[in-house]
């Protein structure tokens, strides 16, 4: 018996036919007519979506790299190349999309006489993911791993190891690309313990760093003389080789300077060391008077180093408070903000009304993206004004 699939299958006379109705010569078209063929199945394609592919994610799939989803399942998607993170969104199509397993392109349909050849579409779509480049979403990144921070070795023995993290638990569970999270590890201090990866604990590094800095006074050492093997062995029943290596590594760099053996000498960074230094001062004291808290800090860094206030820069705030007419120095991380564009901005302005580019770019730095800068961040979300010649950026909406 012929099947209703088979009757309804044109043959080269309808072709024919129909392009004589439509006015077209046949000469004009290729030899290999596809006819498609709607089934059953067509409308049932849950198991397959339809994803926006820009230039880099096609180069990426070109060249044989992967592309990976990450996210827990009560959160939002995101889309991962090595070095990329880009925000899914499901969008809708003004026209119906059809998906035709081996359809032929033109270059494929010449042929010297009339052929039919029947395609099956394999689905019907109105909406597709649309892909955005974002920044990752490393704000969880610190929450994870605070349970097993690392507070020193006393505290070891007390550790719940279901808390610690491998770099494929932490990978499948922060949405982010691989060396963007590489690089976040760096950046907040988080250390590979015996293959598990450890956030330094703030008190930790105060004292740790404390004893490191020491040791200038006790060696008499310039501040471009810095010996790491001595630094490490004068410290190794203190502080754990791979702390050590990575508090070392985060706040020196290599001197000019060598060895009589040729091995290099190393530097203390100032400004990294003098900003961590002004932490702890704030840690202990939010709020401080402007005067009194230079001094305090100066008197807490090591010979030749000078605290300068642009060293404050996304850890602190200088304000005059009119009350009291005097300048204060205010603990207000950038760190501790939202990853909200909307919601950062709202909390920049409730602490100060009015922004120099200076003082705003910390605290906005890390929500830039590729088409999105400092400067194209503050026109779309704040308001510009100036006073006695200076650019002052305020809230959009506000006065």
């Amino acid at each position: 018996m012929e099947s209703v699939r088979d009757t309804c299958l044109r043959t080269a006379e309808d072709v024919l036919d129909t392009l004589q109705l439509a006015n077209i010569d046949e000469a004009d078209l290729n030899g290999i007519t596809q006819i498609l063929q709607f089934t059953p199945n067509s409308n049932k394609n849950s198991d397959i979506k339809l994803l926006e592919l820009d230039t880099h994610l096609l180069n990426v799939l070109n060249e044989g790299d992967c592309l990976s989803f990450c996210g827990e399942k009560h959160e939002p998607a995101v889309l991962c190349t090595k070095d990329r993170t880009y925000d899914i969104k499901e969008a809708e199509t003004s026209n119906s999309w059809m998906l035709v397993p081996n359809f032929k392109f033109a270059e494929e349909t010449q042929s010297n006489e009339r052929i039919i050849e029947r395609r099956d579409v394999k689905g019907i779509y109105h909406t597709y993911f649309e892909v955005h480049n974002c920044k990752p979403k490393l704000s969880k990144l610190l929450v994870v791993l605070e349970p097993s921070s690392f507070k020193g070795m006393e505290y070891e023995q007390n550790l719940d190891r279901g808390t610690l993290y491998d770099w494929h638990r932490l990978k499948s569970e922060i949405q982010a690309s691989e060396e963007e999270l590489k690089r976040a590890l760096t950046d907040y201090m988080i250390i590979n313990i015996d293959g598990y990866f450890r956030l330094i604990s703030f008190e930790y590094e105060a004292r740790a760093l404390t004893l490191m800095l020491d040791l200038i006074d006790e060696n008499s050492w310039e501040l471009d003389d810095i010996d790491k093997d001595v630094t490490y062995e004068s410290l190794k029943e203190l502080i754990p080789w791979p702390v050590f290596e990575g508090l070392f590594n985060a706040y020196t760099e290599v001197s000019e300077k060598t060895k009589s053996d040729g091995t290099s000498l190393y530097r203390y960074n100032e400004e990294k060391t003098c900003k961590f230094l002004a932490k702890v001062l704030l840690a202990a004291c939010p709020k401080n008077d402007y005067k009194e808290f230079m001094e305090a800090w100066r008197i807490g860094t090591p010979e030749n180093m000078e605290p300068k206030e642009s060293y404050l820069s996304g850890v602190a705030l200088i304000i005059y408070n009119s009350s009291k007419t005097r300048k204060e120095v205010i603990s207000f991380p950038s760190v501790n903000l939202s990853d909200n564009i909307n919601t950062r901005f709202s909390e920049l302005f409730k602490v100060k009304d009015k922004w120099t580019i200076d003082e705003i770019t910390p605290y906005v730095s890390g929500l830039t993206t590729d088409k999105l800068n400092v400067n194209a961040l503050l026109t779309k979300y704040t308001r510009c004004s100036k006073v006695n010649g200076i650019k002052y950026y305020s809230t959009k909406h506000g006065k």
